[in-house]
């Protein structure tokens, strides 16, 4: 590995190279002369920024073997591997202005931030920034900063979102805390054993950033890889997990479904059984089931119930939690599925008329409370537009 520094138009560069440790018999690092500087690779690139460092890795023996042969596409995996986490340990640097910028490249190829946290999202949820105080180990006060972050749903996600968080099949793994010593993230994806990770917690991260005279206090090793949360503040720091947590869980648990704040006509009702053990069965109260079953005979009727008692009773939750862990489960929005919905609702509102005891309009406000049509607010305005000449 070669490290070659350029600052006042002078360069400096020295070389760790186990064949040159092998024939000396000693552990070497090796200073370059100018002409060697001049032969390194990429050299000139670094002469054009005016200012900074080049880091070479050369000579992949032990790669060779390892990878059957196969060397070039060893490397293009290393290759992406460093330049994601060179853009999420220093992303403070990379997204910064001004002076305090800094630039890197792999290859010649500009890495862009991550963003652990999708601050700019409009749907990223967070609270207040707080800090904490403790003692160094001179006995002076020192100021921990700590800010919780719940990241949107993957479905509220498009590509470049996801590309800053760098992905979403490993969400599950990466909440916890983000820790950072000097504005350089040292680590994350860790609750220090506050909490377990869970599924329902996926999107809850909890920035804390340090100075570096916390170094002995916080366990930092001097490769700035690992730290331990220090005892006097791990209950002050609970609590911040814990908020953080309840809104990724609150979040969760309703998704795809409002909370019952507007009495919502659903289509399925949770319910909990004996040992407080939870079930779902369909609502037979909900407008579309009720219309539906005035329809039918009452020999017809019961087939149905027999059907939906066996639609009840195997309900695919496993696979439905595999999917949904790896949010692969879209709603189908389509136009197609939206004039259904649209063409149902007219039926419906049809129906009520016919019964001569409410306003169109009332008909329809009472309708956008039920499912399905509460989960597309343009049916709504569809069906005030198809029956505009009935509303006053």
């Amino acid at each position: 590995m070669t490290v070659a520094s350029l600052k006042n138009k002078k360069i400096n560069a020295f070389v760790w190279d186990f064949n040159y440790i092998q024939e000396k018999k000693k552990w070497i690092v090796k200073e370059l002369t100018s002409d060697e500087i001049k032969a390194l690779p990429y050299i000139n690139s670094l002469k054009e920024f005016g200012h900074g460092t080049l880091v070479l890795w050369q000579d992949f023996d032990v790669l060779s073997k390892s990878s059957g042969g196969l060397v070039y596409d060893a490397l293009c995996d290393m290759r992406d591997s460093v330049a994601q986490n060179v853009a999420l340990i220093f992303h403070n640097f990379l997204s910064a202005k001004g002076k305090e910028q800094i630039k890197m490249y792999v290859n010649k190829s500009k890495i862009k931030p991550m963003d652990p946290f999708l601050k700019d999202h409009p749907k990223t949820t967070t609270k207040k920034e707080r800090s904490i105080a403790i003692l160094d180990s001179k006995g002076r006060e020192r100021q921990i900063w700590v800010k919780p972050y719940v990241l949107p749903f993957a479905t509220d996600l498009n590509d470049e979102h996801k590309k800053l968080i760098g992905g979403i099949e490993t969400l599950r793994i990466k909440q916890g805390f983000y820790v950072y010593r000097n504005k350089r993230l040292i680590i994350w994806g860790t609750w220090f054993g506050m909490k377990p990770r869970s599924e329902l917690t996926k999107n809850a991260r909890v920035r804390v950033d340090i100075p570096n005279t916390l170094d002995d206090i916080w366990s930092i090793d001097i490769k700035k890889q690992t730290a331990t949360i220090p005892k006097q503040i791990q209950r002050q720091l609970r609590q911040t997990v814990e908020d953080a947590m309840g809104i990724s869980v609150k979040k969760q648990t309703h998704r795809g479904r409002r909370e019952n704040v507007d009495d919502i006509d659903y289509i399925w009702d949770r319910m909990e059984g004996r040992g407080n053990a939870i079930y779902y069965q369909i609502n037979r109260d909900n407008k579309v089931f009720q219309m539906i079953k005035e329809k039918m005979s009452e020999e017809d009727y019961t087939l149905l119930e027999m059907l939906i008692k066996e639609i009840e009773q195997n309900i695919p939750t496993q696979q439905i939690y595999i999917d949904k862990s790896n949010d692969v489960i879209k709603e189908d929005e389509s136009d197609a599925r939206i004039d259904e919905v649209f063409q149902l609702g007219v039926y419906m509102v049809n129906l009520a008329k016919s019964f001569g005891q409410r306003s169109v309009r009332d008909i329809i406000t009472e309708l956008m409370k039920t499912e399905p049509f509460c989960k597309y607010k343009s049916i709504e305005d569809k069906l005030i537009d198809n029956y505009k000449d009935e509303i006053e």
